[in-house]
């Protein structure tokens, strides 16, 4: 027979044999008999320990995005969960497949209102795809085996296990299972057929890419298919970096940041193919566009079959898998079209246009930080981008392609920004790795900076520091104006911050300075933190 394990070790052995590079989390006493498990194997699953819960979580969630598996992260009952939950909000929107495994008290006080306790399949229901409360230790393998096929299955999304604490310790007999395989549906040839016909009879046709995790491959096949057939395409809201921003039939991304003619320009099209977004409110503007009475085919590609037609009621609504989609458009010509080829390029020009950022007078001008790093970023860099007014210089005047990536939370969740460098600078130690945070987003989980101190971590933090919360204070100037209130920060010098974790930390009130400090930085053998002092925006 083989050897009685405890529940925490039958966990991660399952836990092993699902490929997890690494796992992140805030230790806590309702998981110790998994952390004692985790003890005798640092080589096989690393550990990372986090300053807060919402760091952790973030920093899984980014972890997944970036490789399209299942991030892993652990937390306490209770106020770390609760502490989580916010994550879990970025991965459900997102479409991020992700874990959460959570402590829970023991079996015996469920129920009572015990230390801590909190119903997890209820608190839970509106984050996640699936909530497991799981009350036998041998079942913990099946659990885990579920647990990742929910989340990478159709429309990927988060999974939450609660763990009893003593059904982490109690011994017992099992044996891990092996992944499930996901079933992946394409297009069948008449859904095929449709979509040409459709593409064929139009003059305007317009592509929305976007949602969920995107692969290089993906983003190769549209724009074989793009530039085969000059249609133009358009990204989701922070789904910059799913199609070449320098591709000639980019047009532009949807979002808070698009440039001021896309919305007119997209709502003249005649033949619309949106190929895994959700059609969500920042993507349509409010859920404005189309709306109009133009006439015009919508067709919808999603994993899910209960999103298609959750926002909008498409003429063709198609279940099935976005890679094996965009593989069959890959190999589809459209008939020739001068046309089309006209509105393609007349949407190219537009987006070009829009690229100049505007002058900002005196002091640090933040176009100019973006067109720096365009010029001296590599390809493959990874830039991570916070929620806030300040995000507008990173979507639109930063360029994008693949194998360069764009995290970013879109449900504009602060505090995104550095747990997300950190995750990508600790997933891929070779590549450059940028994030973009402003001064409130900074302060909500800059104490991170300590994780990266700890584990090598080398990204480079661009604080945007304008002293306020922009983003609320620009929405009461337009409903409440002469009425500023709750906006004004009192902030540290970021600096000296990064420099209390030994970190390089530099200030920067001008471009000439920034200029001048950022060979060093990305020189750093440390994360390096450079502060962007942003008086006059």
């Amino acid at each position: 027979m083989s050897e009685r394990l405890s529940g925490g070790q039958l966990l991660v052995e399952a836990l092993i044999e699902h490929g997890v590079p690494r796992l992140f989390c805030v230790p806590g006493e309702s998981f110790l008999a998994v952390l004692d498990a985790l003890y005798d194997v640092p080589e096989h699953l690393p550990l990372i320990t986090c300053r807060h819960e919402s760091g952790a979580a973030f920093m899984a969630a980014a972890r997944a995005q970036l490789s399209g598996q299942p991030g892993v992260c652990f937390v306490t009952r209770g106020p770390g969960a609760a502490n989580a939950s916010i994550a879990l909000h970025v991965a459900r929107q997102a479409s991020i497949p992700m874990v959460l495994c959570v402590g829970q008290v023991a079996r015996d006080n469920l129920g009572r209102e015990s230390f801590q306790e909190v119903d997890y399949e209820t608190f839970f229901a509106p984050f996640a795809k699936h909530v497991e409360q799981v009350t036998i230790g041998e079942a913990l393998p099946g659990a885990v085996a579920r647990a990742f096929h929910i989340a990478r299955s159709g429309r990927p999304g988060p999974v939450v296990l609660a763990l009893p604490e003593d059904v982490l310790s109690e011994p017992g007999f099992a044996a891990p299972e092996p992944a499930r395989p996901v079933q992946r549906r394409g297009l069948d040839a008449a859904q095929l057929a449709q979509i040409k016909a459709s593409l064929n009879e139009a003059e305007r046709p317009l592509v929305i890419f976007g949602g969920g995790v995107t692969t290089d491959a993906m983003s190769r096949d549209l724009e074989q298919f793009a530039r085969r057939n000059r249609v133009p395409v358009c990204v989701a809201w922070r789904r910059n970096d799913a199609f070449d921003n320098e591709h000639a039939c980019f047009a532009g991304a949807l979002g808070l940041s698009a440039h001021a003619e896309l919305y007119t320009l997209a709502a003249e099209a005649d033949c619309v193919l949106v190929v895994g977004a959700r059609l969500d409110e920042p993507t349509t503007r409010g859920y404005t566009l189309f709306r109009d009475q133009r006439a015009r085919e919508l067709i919808h590609v999603y994993p899910n079959q209960a999103d298609i037609g959750r926002n909008y009621t498409p003429t063709l609504g198609i279940c099935a898998d976005i890679g094996e989609t965009l593989g069959a458009l890959a190999t589809t010509t459209l008939e020739a079209s001068d046309a089309r080829g006209a509105w393609c390029q007349r949407l190219r020009d537009a987006c070009l246009a829009a690229r100049q950022p505007p002058q900002v007078e005196g002091g640090l001008d933040p176009g100019e930080v973006m067109a720096t790093l365009n010029r001296r970023l590599p390809r493959d860099a990874i830039v991570s981008v916070d929620a806030g007014n300040f995000t507008l210089w990173p979507q639109r005047y930063r360029n994008y392609s693949r194998p360069g990536r764009l995290l970013a939370p879109i449900n504009g969740a602060m505090g995104w920004g550095v747990p997300a460098a950190i995750a990508a600078a600790l997933a891929e130690p070779a590549r450059r790795v940028v994030g973009c945070v402003g001064d409130g987003g900074m302060l909500m989980t800059g104490m991170e900076l300590a994780t990266a101190a700890k584990y090598g971590a080398k990204p480079l933090i661009l604080v945007f520091n304008n002293s306020k919360f922009g983003t609320i204070e620009m929405h009461q100037d337009r409903r409440y104006p002469g009425r500023r209130i709750a906006n004004d920060l009192c902030n540290p010098d970021f600096a000296l911050f990064a420099k209390s974790f030994g970190l390089y930390g530099a200030r920067v009130a001008d471009n000439a300075a920034f200029d001048a400090v950022l060979p060093a930085a990305l020189a750093a053998d440390t994360a390096a933190v450079i502060e962007l002092v942003m008086e006059n925006v």
